[in-house]
């Protein structure tokens, strides 16, 4: 009788974790966002959708960037890590290059999206 409560909620437990990156990443996604569309309203700068600071493109793809590091197992973390990096530069650069941010508006962007997805992974995983 113990020894099957125990295995049936060590089971839970285990499962529980193996859906907690998923479940991490769409928390991180979300509140970048949420993050990125207050900031806009409080600074007044841009629409929620378009332009101002901070740039919500850069953001969610370095909040991609991070999550990705996290989930991926260590064999391929540094090719994958290195890919998404890479991926959410070229996003800001594109926002730069179109003229829609500023560089110091897609920097920004991007610690944003990478700190909040930091410290969410590093409070629920």
């Amino acid at each position: 009788m113990f020894s099957s409560q125990v295995a049936d909620r060590s089971s839970r437990l285990l499962d529980r974790l193996r859906e907690a990156p998923a479940q991490a990443t769409l928390v991180a996604l979300v509140l970048t966002i949420i993050v990125v569309i207050g900031t806009k309203a409080y600074t007044g700068r841009g629409t929620p959708l378009r332009g101002g600071l901070p740039s919500g493109h850069a953001a969610v793809a370095f909040a991609g960037w991070m999550a990705a590091t996290y989930v991926i197992s260590d064999a391929h973390r540094f090719l994958i890590s290195s890919l998404t990096f890479i991926m959410a530069l070229l996003v800001a650069q594109t926002r730069v290059e179109s003229g829609v941010h500023s560089a110091l508006e897609v920097t920004y962007g991007g610690l944003l999206g990478a700190l909040i997805t930091l410290v969410v992974f590093q409070v629920l995983v």
